[in-house]
């Protein structure tokens, strides 16, 4: 089966006009360790993608959803209420939107995953996602202002060794929660018969805005690729605009890191249209392109 990602790009326009290799995948995935991906871009774009995944997980994977943000959703973006259009009423009651202001509120809900899922396995979450990892570590947009709610956050005041180390913490918590629900659909699939090699490992999604020009200089966005094996950068076209609309913009889909299968990431590179209307359409590049470091291309996302 396909990657949650690939399945967005799929949906949304993208590899439709790719020629199919079976179930192969440009990730390495059937694997706990290849199949988390922090998304790095702009957070409008970065919680469009973030949506547009969980919608695809529940409604064309069949997938429980656990989607944690820092703020409250007032509407879902564009992309997602189109795709709404062809959901079955049930396929959002698969998503569990969390809300948690502070990042001392996102730990702890994060750790209880395990207890919960050890004492309700069917309801155990098959994808996680973290909408904004960096509002949760500088504590942005709580209690009206930056650090300020109940020290949420240790981006203002505290050290950089405090920052580095309470974002391997949490990436290090959401690796093991990842890995921690993989076993216990592991252990339901025993108990029901099933082959382990049905089980679809437990993901983690999450988004990151980074303020550094250079990612490569990003000293926090470096200790999150520690722990997620695979990136998947957004990187906006200056002054782009895509299938004539001038008001679009459009953006370039990078993908690196230990999670993507050996060479793919050479034959496959996406572009993303964002239209005047906010929909978003992915179209892919068939031919092999050289080796590019999207860190060297990075403007302030």
């Amino acid at each position: 089966m396909a990657d949650i990602l690939e399945a967005v790009f799929k949906r949304h326009g993208c590899l439709n006009s790719q020629p199919q290799t079976g179930d192969q995948s440009v990730f390495c995935n059937r694997s706990t360790e290849c199949s988390s991906v922090v998304v790095a871009g702009e957070r409008g774009i970065s919680r469009a993608l973030l949506f547009l995944a969980a919608v695809t997980a529940a409604a064309d994977l069949d997938l429980k959803v656990l989607f944690y943000t820092h703020t409250a959703i007032q509407k879902f973006p564009v992309p997602v209420n189109e795709t709404m259009t062809d959901l079955k009423p049930d396929s959002l009651k698969k998503i569990k939107f969390v809300y948690r202001r502070s990042l001392e509120e996102l730990l702890l809900d994060v750790a209880s995953q395990h207890e919960l899922a050890s004492g309700a396995a069917a309801s155990a979450p098959s994808l996680v996602l973290v909408d904004g990892l960096d509002s949760y570590l500088h504590g942005i947009g709580v209690g009206g202002g930056g650090g300020s709610g109940g020290g949420s956050g240790v981006g203002s005041g505290g050290s950089r060794k405090d920052e580095m180390s309470t974002t391997a913490h949490l990436a290090a918590l959401l690796m093991d929660t990842s890995s921690f629900l993989t076993r216990i659909h592991e252990e339901m699939a025993d108990s029901r018969g099933m082959e382990r090699g049905a089980v679809i490992p437990c993901r983690v999604i999450a988004s990151y805005h980074s303020d550094v020009e250079a990612m490569t200089a990003d000293p926090v966005l470096g200790v999150l690729d520690r722990y997620f094996p695979t990136r998947c950068t957004l990187v906006k076209d200056a002054g782009s605009s895509g299938g004539g609309d001038e008001f679009a913009h459009e953006w370039q889909v990078y993908l690196s890191g230990t999670g993507v299968r050996h060479g793919a990431a050479n034959e496959l590179e996406w572009y993303l249209v964002v239209h005047a209307n906010g929909a978003m359409e992915f179209s892919p590049i068939t031919k092999p392109v050289a080796p590019r470091n999207p860190d060297q291309q990075m403007e302030r996302v």
